[in-house]
């Protein structure tokens, strides 16, 4: 896989608690209980698509656009010699994909695509504008528009950016959209399940979405829940103006959880007027906890989304609960090793003479997670080496501390372009920070689709895999940018070790779809690389039906593991793992226990791969 990577050590740059930031406490109206399977709840499917959407009308966004196609385009013509190179095979673990399914019909841009499964395998996605609920299998369970669910609360001509979280601490789901562009009509519509079963009954709330009176709306939920708290943040927009010139703020939810779960009034802090050195931060993303042990904090990230080139991470944490009545919003400023930029739009494959993009908008955090002191993030941004869009990636470590340390890479190539990352932590320990990746990808001879990238402990990416291909470009709106976002995302399955669900979009006939997937990933720190690569390590009879002599050479006694996976890279049996004496050794084993086909026979350490071969079972 070619990719633009450098790692190094951050310069830390400042630390200072806002004084800046307004803190506001409240509380909402009352819930409206709504059953999900309510056979009165009549469900007509409606959706409205502006197809002579413009979606980058503005100089600041429009002209960086242009400006970088033209630049693209020249730096293109001085690396055709280039294309078609093979990539490199990952050092990392290939995760293995187990299902895929055709995801919610939407007849809406963009996608916007979101997901969540419950230890009691309930999956919840959702996309532009309707939810539907499958089983761990990925089978059909409900489906419904989310305009008729809120019915009974409003009369929403349309609902848009829908988000869905699981709460593994609380065993229950969040569901959070809003309606209305204009300040008049911003509405924010929050649901709680009330048990863990998403088809039954959830309390909703709706908050005001102009609630500064300043004729902005609300728009672009991200969500995250901590111990106690469940927190949104929105950007607030000036009123018939474009999101790309009237964003006026950003803001955060802070809402005690407890009271949405158990149908009274919700309680809340509202966050505004967040600034670093006079200026608003642009776009604020909540770090989302991994496992069901939780802090009462919460860290949200922010980058120069419009800038050229810049390298400043700002993380802000909102330090404790909303009941501890405690709460403040601190900041550190960290610096990247590697630069992001604004992204260019990518580039559909040519039909005709008519040109078509994907649109990436910016180079806003779009989505955060953290683990063990370590918070993983992900944004769109111009890959400086083609000039073409990728998708940055970084690690803070430490985060806590005075002085974190942040890592990162760029990962696009000469003949696919990358966008709208999310991830999920893949860990089983403390010690382990490993992370599962999703991406938008669009290839320069084919179709727009969805892959996974995986990112073991020592830092190492896996191959690049396609969930799903498309069939066609996505070609919606007449103006020549299609959208491709605004987001998707991926998440574990928390009491299933190595296994995540991810909601992602794909170019069809009919315009983007969405496409549901489960991906498996046991990583044992085995590397599976070309068997031409490999040092030279008799492994015979093969094909055979009984017993395996392998052959090996150790410059030092250690623990050395000895593993069968299967051709995806999935653990089938952990033969032994002891200490080996230095020296030459050779290790045997029967096949008999295997089924007939084809496996991968692994010997290696801590540190690296000793040997992969390939073993054939008939």
């Amino acid at each position: 896989m070619k990719k633009y990577s450098i790692l190094l050590l951050c310069l830390f740059v400042s630390w200072q608690s806002f004084s800046q930031a307004n803190k506001s406490n409240g509380i909402s109206g009352p819930a409206k209980q709504i059953n999900f399977s309510d056979p009165a709840i009549k469900d007509f499917d409606i959706h409205l698509i502006q197809h002579d959407q413009h979606p980058i009308p503005s100089a600041e966004y429009g002209s960086k656009k242009e400006e970088l196609n033209r630049l693209r385009a020249l730096r293109k013509s001085e690396m055709k010699k280039e294309l078609g190179q093979k990539n490199n095979r990952g050092l990392a673990v290939n995760p293995s994909i187990v299902k895929g399914v055709q995801g919610n019909t939407s007849n809406s841009v963009p996608n916007d695509n979101d997901i969540a499964v419950s230890n009691d395998g309930k999956v919840v996605s959702v996309v532009n504008s309707n939810i539907r609920i499958y089983d761990d299998t990925l089978k059909s369970i409900f489906n419904k528009t989310l305009t008729s669910l809120v019915s009974s609360i409003g009369n929403y001509s349309w609902i848009s950016d829908p988000r869905v979280i699981y709460d593994p601490s609380s065993d229950r789901f969040i569901l959070v959209c809003f309606s209305g562009n204009l300040s008049f009509e911003s509405t924010i519509i929050v649901g709680f399940t009330q048990t863990n079963d998403p088809t039954g009954a959830w309390n909703f709330y709706t908050l005001n979405g102009n609630s500064f009176n300043d004729s902005t709306w609300s728009d672009y939920p991200i969500i995250s829940v901590s111990d106690k708290d469940f927190f949104i943040t929105f950007n607030q927009v000036k009123d018939s103006v474009s999101w790309t010139v009237g964003f006026k703020q950003s803001v955060i939810w802070q809402i005690d959880k407890q009271t949405g779960y158990s149908g009274n009034p919700l309680l809340y802090t509202l966050w505004s007027d967040i600034k670093y050195n006079g200026a608003p931060l642009r776009n604020i993303c909540p770090a989302k906890y991994q496992t069901a042990t939780m802090g009462n904090n919460m860290y949200f990230l922010t980058l120069r989304n419009v800038a050229s080139t810049n390298d400043s991470i700002f993380v802000t944490e909102i330090t404790d609960s909303y009941q501890s009545g405690n709460a403040q919003i601190t900041q550190k400023v960290l610096k990247s090793p590697v630069n992001y930029g604004f992204p260019p739009n990518a580039v559909q494959k040519l039909y005709g003479t008519s040109q078509q993009y994907l649109m990436t908008n910016d180079a806003r955090v779009l989505a955060a997670i953290y683990e063990n002191d370590y918070i993983h993030f992900g944004s769109n941004t111009l890959n400086p080496t083609y000039l073409n869009a990728g998708v940055f990636l970084g690690q803070i470590k430490n985060v806590s501390s005075a002085a974190p340390i942040v890592t990162a890479d760029i990962l696009s190539n000469d003949t696919v372009e990358y966008g709208y990352p999310s991830m999920t932590y893949m860990g089983n320990n403390l010690s382990e920070h490993k992370v599962l990746y999703t991406f938008s990808h669009c290839y320069v001879d084919s179709f727009p689709g969805t892959s996974i990238v995986y990112k073991d402990d020592a830092g190492n990416f896996s191959d690049v895999i396609p969930t799903k291909n498309g069939t066609s470009n996505i070609n919606i709106l007449t103006d020549s940018t299609e959208r491709w976002g605004d987001y998707t995302n991926i998440q574990r399955k928390y009491n299933t070790t190595g296994r995540a669900y991810l909601s992602g979009s794909w170019g069809k006939s009919s315009g983007v779809n969405c496409w549901v997937t489960i991906v498996d990933n046991k990583d044992f720190s085995v590397a599976v690389n070309d068997i031409s690569a490999e040092v030279s390590n008799p492994l015979y009879p093969n094909p055979t039906d009984d017993l395996f002599n392998v052959d090996f050479n150790l410059d030092k006694e250690q623990k050395v593991r000895f593993e069968i996976l299967d051709m995806n890279g999935r653990s089938v049996s952990l033969l032994m793992d002891t200490n080996v004496k230095a020296g030459n050794n050779r290790f045997s084993f029967s096949t008999q226990p295997l089924a007939a086909g084809n496996y991968m026979f692994t010997i290696s350490t801590k540190e690296k791969a000793i040997t992969t071969q390939k073993l054939t079972v008939r």
